[in-house]
């Protein structure tokens, strides 16, 4: 046989092959068709998502603020949907679904339709039962886990919760969502067309997400948010915080709001009510900043213990004249009596000896104009402007705590170093991290830096003393405790607006016992609507309800 004949053969034998595979092609794909779609869609595979546990949060004590409980969600293959009108008597009778909803979603064309998230177990379990005994096919019972809050309002505020997916969407649960989150597992199904698994393989094994032990006491929480429900009520004020921290350690012991919410009951609240205002609600301090000036002018040098300057008034800075709160001169007065007496020119004189760069620089120090390393979402930085953007009369106001902003975690911060000797912390609020595989991570104290002379801090401590002996603090005088404080009130700032008429924000920092403080406390309530509205008075008085309970919960003896 020639070469061209067995070449001519080759090309034959290649285009009948070819044809029988194009042949056999269109049979698969055009004759065949709905065969072989009928028996793909028999047999199906897909991924199922097995979601874990978010992690628990405990207060420090081990009270349960937040867990995951097993839930189920419903849904359906609209697909392999059988007896659909029996199923939606059962959905409509037990979940109060309406017939137009439940026909749009049979009618999908897909095989998963979501009928009804996070359902009570023992509600789904009954579902599924009548569904059985009805002959319905197609209803698909997922486990699901639903966030509960057990203590209910109990530091709500902080927490935050988290959303429909699990995933945290304020607070706590929001800022630390990663690590409460874990990771959820992935099984990859084969099934037939009748249900039955026919294979099963773990894509991805998951973990739970780390439980958190917080450094709040929920004991202490509860009494504060009991303390400043009342206040606001006895003071008509539109709403108050109040924060307790350790100054030994920087640990947050509570943060509690008269403007509080459910986090179980979610639909019930505003955005408002959900707000964290000690982190994220600016305000002028007033007064209270008079002690972060005195330190700075006796860590600089600026003035002596036994100085005297001119209580007198006016003062005129910059063109702008200010006055003392009573419109009352002083003559010449040392430091401690203008602490004690919040008297609001001789705090401008010494500052006006300070200067503006050193006032800037030692606020800085403090902490102010700059978040504190908490890092919860919502935490705002406050304002304090360089001294480059100061007006001629600012080093006057910001003196007396007006024309700087802070947040009422800058200020128990701040005072809470002079509490301690001198040491900024950074504020803690997770006491331990608990992880899925057994590993506890413990927070110790963070030092920022050393703000001030130990001597300097115990000259101070020595004058917040005396605001409570025989200053504008004795509403706060406890028999048999030492108490440093400070008060203040300051006329409410609007952006856009200025200070508003009536309006003003009273507050009252301190710390107990004064020698060895346990406790470092700041009580601020907004728009108080009583007279008198001074800080003193308002704020003063809830700082010692809340001081009273502490002894008593902590049965501490006037030598302590």
């Amino acid at each position: 046989m020639s070469l061209s004949v067995r070449v001519k053969l080759v090309f034959i034998l290649i285009f009948f092959l070819l044809a029988t595979i194009a042949g056999r092609l269109f049979q698969l794909q055009v004759v065949e068709h709905g065969f072989w779609a009928a028996q793909a869609e028999r047999i199906q595979e897909r991924e199922i998502i097995e979601p874990y546990p978010r992690g628990r949060i405990y207060d420090r004590n081990g009270l349960l603020l937040a867990a995951d409980v097993r839930t189920s969600s419903i849904a359906v293959d609209p697909k392999h949907l059988k007896r659909p009108e029996a199923l939606k008597a059962i959905l409509k009778r037990e979940l109060g679904l309406s017939d137009l909803f439940l026909s749009e979603r049979f009618a999908r064309d897909s095989y998963f339709a979501w009928i009804a998230r996070k359902v009570d177990l023992s509600k789904a379990m009954k579902i599924a039962k009548e569904a059985e005994q009805a002959g319905v096919e197609g209803l698909i019972i997922i486990d699901e886990w639903r966030r509960v809050y057990p203590q209910g309002e109990l530091a709500a505020n902080l927490l935050g919760f988290a959303g429909i997916d699990n995933v945290g969407l304020e607070g706590l649960e929001l800022g630390l969502d990663a690590l409460l989150r874990g990771e959820p597992g992935v099984v990859r199904l084969v099934r037939s067309g009748d249900g039955a698994v026919i294979a099963e393989r773990v894509r991805a094994p998951g973990r739970p997400g780390a439980d958190l032990v917080l450094t709040i006491d929920g004991r202490i929480q509860r009494l504060a948010e009991e303390e400043i429900t009342e206040g606001v009520e006895r003071f008509k004020a539109q709403n108050g915080f109040i924060i307790v921290m350790d100054p030994q350690s920087g640990e947050l012991l509570a943060l509690a709001q008269a403007k509080r919410y459910d986090p179980n009951d979610l639909e019930h609240s505003t955005p408002e009510e959900r707000l964290n205002y000690a982190l994220s609600w600016p305000f002028e301090p007033g007064s209270v900043l008079k002690i972060f000036v005195a330190l700075a002018a006796l860590d600089g040098g600026a003035i002596s213990l036994e100085e005297r300057v001119s209580g007198n008034e006016p003062v005129v800075v910059g063109g702008h004249r200010f006055h003392n709160a009573p419109n009352r001169s002083y003559g010449p007065v040392r430091l401690e009596d203008i602490i004690a007496y919040s008297i609001n020119t001789g705090m401008i004189r010494v500052a006006l000896r300070l200067g503006e760069e050193r006032l800037y620089t030692f606020l800085k120090r403090l902490g102010f104009g700059q978040e504190t390393g908490l890092g919860l979402p919502g935490e705002v930085p406050g304002s304090l402007r360089p001294v480059k953007d100061w007006s001629k009369p600012d080093i006057g106001a910001i003196a007396i705590g007006q024309a700087i902003s802070v947040t009422g975690l800058q200020l128990v911060t701040a005072g809470a170093a002079i509490a301690n000797g001198g040491r900024l912390l950074v504020p803690q609020i997770i006491k331990e991290i608990r992880r899925s595989d057994g590993r506890v991570e413990r927070t110790k104290p963070q030092l920022v830096r050393q703000v001030a002379s130990p001597w300097a801090v115990a000259a101070l401590k020595g004058m917040m003393v005396q605001v409570v002996e025989r200053g504008t603090g004795t509403t706060a005088r406890i028999k048999g405790f030492s108490i440093a404080a400070k008060s203040g009130t300051a006329q409410k700032a609007s952006p856009g607006e200025g200070y508003l008429e009536g309006k003003y924000v009273s507050s009252f920092l301190g710390f107990f016992p004064a020698e060895r403080p346990r406790f470092t406390i700041l009580v601020v309530l907004d728009e108080v609507g009583v007279e008198p509205y001074w800080g003193g008075q308002t704020a003063g008085a809830v700082f010692k309800g809340l001081v009273e309970r502490l002894i008593d919960l902590e049965n501490l003896r006037p030598e302590d």
